[in-house]
């Protein structure tokens, strides 16, 4: 078979769906549009806030929209609801107590509690944020301060003698359902959902033979874990004469072979790196450790020796392709593009050990360093 020519890959699709983009959107216009309300009854309401200090606080709450808006339009990170950073759980409680915070302190100041009252609609807005992105910890807080405010502000109206102390309860219990019955169940669906859509995904990212990563599980983990602009190690071990072992001992023990090799390599990677099968008898491993030319092959070598065990019922033996990619080969230099790039060349050099006669290794380009 003919090796593949040597070429450049370009930039793959974004790992961000559109869709992120679209609902970080769509969250800071509600929160600008949160002020619409409180503004209508600062124009001129007698319900709203008084004039003087509590206008001018009010005020002041509803203009911290604005900056809050569009910092949430620009932290994408906060809004991932599958493959959520762990930074997303620090922001998304201090969203969650800001915009409960703001909204209590807006409707503790209006003259009228029972409008206020009705204001309290506004906290189920949040709630449907929280049920999505936020942790047990912005679940609990939210339950928390909203009961507190809907029961301090049901009780404060109930002191107008003229107020209906019957309707404010029930108005109160409803308001408190909507908020924190809806946000309760959708939160542990949200939570059952993503853990069964994680268990899925994490099915469809392993090989079920070896329960090595697959080609896709790896580029996710290595997105993961590396940042842009950093070299890779990229060894391709191909399993020498495999067909000969289904042929002679049937495909049972080829199955053992491939999870022994399999087991073999994830032990002698360890934390370095990441080991995946990419189809057949072919493994790829990357080596996200700072390494050189001359300890990857070092690496590689010791890979090759570390399969090959002579007092095994079948012996392996393997050809191992080796190639570095530094930032300066990938012109745009993101991750993808360095895997597929170092893929490509691991799998030439691979083709060079097998023409060399197998069980031995090759490494692409000009060893440095």
């Amino acid at each position: 078979m003919t090796p593949p020519a040597d070429r450049r890959f370009t930039k793959d699709t974004p790992d961000q769906p559109a869709i992120v983009d679209l609902v970080r959107r769509r969250i800071a216009v509600l929160i600008t549009a949160f002020a619409l309300p409180g503004a209508l009854l600062i124009l001129g309401s007698p319900a709203g806030p008084a004039p003087g200090a509590p206008r001018i606080a009010a005020i002041g709450i509803l203009l911290s929209t604005v900056p809050v808006s569009l910092i949430v339009y620009r932290t994408r990170t906060a809004f991932l609801w599958f493959n959520r950073p762990s930074r997303q759980a620090a922001l998304a409680l201090a969203f969650t107590v800001y915009a409960d915070v703001g909204t209590a302190s807006f409707l503790l100041l209006f003259r009228d509690q029972g409008t206020a009252l009705f204001g309290c609609a506004l906290f189920a807005v949040v709630s449907s944020f929280v049920a999505f992105f936020g942790t047990s910890i912005a679940v609990a807080f939210h339950v928390v301060a909203t009961t507190a405010v809907i029961l301090i502000i049901t009780l404060r109206a109930a002191l107008d003698p003229a107020s209906d102390t019957l309707a404010l309860a029930a108005a109160g219990v409803s308001l408190w359902l909507a908020v924190n019955g809806t946000m309760t169940v959708i939160s542990q669906t949200s939570a059952t959902l993503h853990s069964n859509l994680r268990t899925q995904i994490g099915r469809a990212q392993t090989d079920p033979l070896t329960g090595l990563l697959n080609l896709r599980g790896l580029e996710q983990m290595v997105l993961r874990r590396v940042d842009d602009g950093v070299a890779l190690g990229f060894l391709l071990v191909d399993l020498d004469h495999f067909k000969r072992v289904n042929d002679l001992h049937g495909h049972l023990v080829g199955d053992d072979v491939l999870a022994l090799a399999a087991s073999r390599l994830a032990t002698f990677v360890g934390d370095d790196g990441l080991v995946a099968r990419r189809g057949g008898e072919e493994f790829l491993v990357v080596i996200t450790a700072d390494v050189d030319a001359a300890e990857l092959i070092d690496r590689a070598e010791c890979a090759r020796h570390r399969l090959h065990v002579p007092r095994d019922a079948v012996p392996i033996t393997a050809s191992v392709g080796a190639s570095l990619v530094t930032p300066d080969d990938v012109a745009e230099q993101d991750v993808r593009s360095t895997i597929r790039l170092g893929m490509h060349r691991a799998d030439i050099a691979m083709y060079r050990a097998k023409s060399a006669g197998r069980d031995n290794v090759q490494f692409h380009g000009r060893p440095r360093g």
